[in-house]
């Protein structure tokens, strides 16, 4: 127990939670000042110190404010280990409205406690140990003590009484922060409403997480195999080596941009422009060539025109193709990539397909692509399927021109 007392006397939250509990003493004083005034006798002022300030605290308990401060001061001042136990939300509703006066009046008869028990014992351990050294009686608790050298036992007492002042300082600490915890922790509905917002950052971070799996990985798969090609190709067919440095260093310089608009989002510092840049189906052109450029054979029949698909919708379908033209380069880099893009009057159709090579060396996946591309297709109310049908591997996806709000 003495140990335990001791490694709390070494911790700075000891003294700072302290702080909060001797802060809330000085407001019975400060009140009986104002008015009754103080008595001649001091229980008498004790009492009035924790009577006089019970109707003003209930009215300020009632400000929604007044739990944000006091929330604010137990979080910096009490030191909770998450905290998170200790709401900051304004008050909201009645019962959150009385539970901050309950705390208000609590926080002031407990400091006025600690307060006067803290003084007392202090003047006992300051009255035995200039006893010894006395000319003449003090009285300690009620007990008249005669001082002289032959009082000098009473110093034995003087270290029991340190522990016990430490152990009041700890315990006044701790116990504050357990009513607090009670008293200010977060409402049912302020959790659920936090649980909500951290599931809202979760998913934004996951779908972060995806768009740079999806525009990352489909660069560094085309760089790969562009820089694999050009270095087949180097002594033999120098135009194809400069159009594979060209597209990787325009491969490079979209994923650059790609990363940087990303960590906007995550930095929470993202420009205006930054949404435009975002690819589309009007960049099918520059995919596709990039992805030729890698060394793969891709037919395409697309749409000419891709006005009518909403700015959100066509970048999703990008980012599908992207990832299923990856997927076909990584997995059948030697096979034949069919793509289609159409438009219907309320879808857009697309599909990627490529013929599954026997006995070529596939490379391994996680899957993380194929549940991206479906969870992108979901989230906009349509579908997207990913399978092998006859000795073909087939991504489609039908995705909704017009979203339902």
């Amino acid at each position: 127990m003495q140990l335990k007392i001791f490694a709390a006397t070494l911790q700075s939250a000891t003294y700072s939670r302290a702080l909060h509990v001797l802060i809330s003493a000085a407001v019975g004083p400060l009140c009986v000042l104002v008015y009754p005034g103080f008595s001649e006798s001091l229980p008498r002022t004790l009492a009035a110190s924790a009577v006089v300030p019970v109707p003003v605290l209930l009215l300020l308990g009632m400000v929604p404010a007044v739990r944000h401060v006091e929330g604010v001061q137990a979080r910096l001042l009490l030191v909770p280990a998450d905290e998170g136990e200790i709401g900051l939300a304004p008050a909201q509703g009645l019962a959150s409205r009385w539970r901050t006066s309950v705390w208000l009046v609590a926080r002031v008869w407990w400091g006025l406690l600690v307060a006067s028990t803290l003084a007392q014992l202090l003047s006992v351990t300051g009255t035995l140990a200039t006893l010894p050294a006395a000319k003449r009686s003090s009285t300690v608790l009620g007990v008249e003590l005669e001082g002289g050298h032959d009082r000098i036992w009473v110093l034995a007492f003087v270290p029991l009484l340190l522990l016990v002042i430490a152990g009041v300082v700890v315990g006044a600490g701790q116990a504050q922060l357990a009513v607090a915890k009670r008293l200010l922790g977060p409402s049912t509905a302020e959790r659920l409403a936090d649980a909500e917002r951290r599931a809202d950052e979760l998913l934004a971070r996951n779908r972060l997480a995806g768009e740079l799996h999806d525009s990352i990985g489909h660069a560094l798969t085309a760089t790969v195999l562009q820089a694999g090609a050009a270095r087949e190709l180097i002594d033999t067919d120098r135009d194809f080596v400069v159009r594979a440095l060209a597209a990787i260093e325009e491969t490079g310089r979209r994923a650059m941009d790609d990363l940087e608009r990303t960590l906007g989002y995550l930095k929470e510092v993202e420009q205006p422009s930054a949404r435009k840049a975002r690819p589309t189906l009007e960049d099918i052109g520059q995919l596709l060539e990039t992805s030729r450029a890698a060394g793969a054979t891709v037919r395409s029949r697309t749409a000419e025109d891709f006005t009518p698909v909403p700015g959100v919708v066509s970048r999703e379908a990008y980012r599908i193709l992207q990832e299923a033209l990856t997927n076909a380069m990584k997995h059948a880099p030697e096979s034949l990539v069919d793509v289609v893009v159409e438009l219907t009057d309320e879808h857009v159709e697309l599909s990627v397909t490529n013929t599954i090579v026997e006995g070529t060396r596939r490379a391994r996946g996680t899957g993380k692509g194929v549940r991206s591309l479906r969870e992108r297709a979901t989230l906009l109310g349509g579908r997207a399927t990913a399978g092998s049908d006859s000795g073909r591997w087939i991504v489609s996806a039908r995705l909704p021109l017009r979203l339902e709000s």
